[in-house]
């Protein structure tokens, strides 16, 4: 079962591990953009990315963007993931579940206030931004698709995550790591 903690947690050791597994990617003869940044620890260019993905994920629920909502949701959760792990965030600190709770009751209710969010958010130097913060937008925005979307035609929270695992099991590299983070 694939659950945020377990998704979260994943993306989590692969920061620990990014240098070690970027050698292992590249004596292969292979390279990946995500163990760069987490090499580099570019944190700026991941929440620049997950910006970007946010306001794609907006452009779905007013109708201006093609993709799935499974599609931007999940890239959505890997971009805040990514930065959280990047700054040494663990599930713990994130308090995700409470962030969770808290979207629901937010003053973000519509697509236009999340824009203005991310803007905001954007707009801030990376080391000030806190990562819980991408987590209660991501979870705002997620509400607005739960109102507007009828329920029989809805993604899950859980459909999403299995999403996000299954994406991640195209990846040799992230085989062992799966293994060990079982939930």
């Amino acid at each position: 079962m694939a659950t945020p903690r377990r998704i979260y947690r994943i993306y989590e050791k692969l920061a620990q591990n990014a240098e070690e597994i970027r050698g292992f990617v590249a004596a292969k003869g292979e390279k990946s953009g995500t163990l760069d940044l987490l090499v580099k620890g570019d944190r700026a260019k991941l929440l620049t990315r997950w910006a970007e993905e946010m306001d794609e994920l907006c452009g779905v629920l007013d109708g201006t963007h093609n993709d799935s909502y499974l599609m931007e949701a999940t890239q959505t959760f890997y971009w805040a993931s990514l930065f959280a792990v990047s700054g040494g965030v663990t599930w713990e600190q994130l308090n995700f579940n409470d962030v969770r709770r808290q979207a629901a009751t937010t003053k973000l209710d519509d697509v236009p206030a999340v824009r203005a969010v991310i803007a905001r958010i954007l707009a801030m130097a990376p080391e000030t931004v806190k990562p819980e913060k991408l987590f209660l937008v991501w979870n705002a925005t997620d509400w607005i698709y739960r109102r507007k979307t009828l329920e029989d035609k809805q993604w899950s929270l859980e459909q999403l995550m299995e999403a996000d695992l299954q994406d991640m099991k195209k990846r040799w590299y992230l085989e062992a790591i799966i293994a060990e983070i079982a939930d």
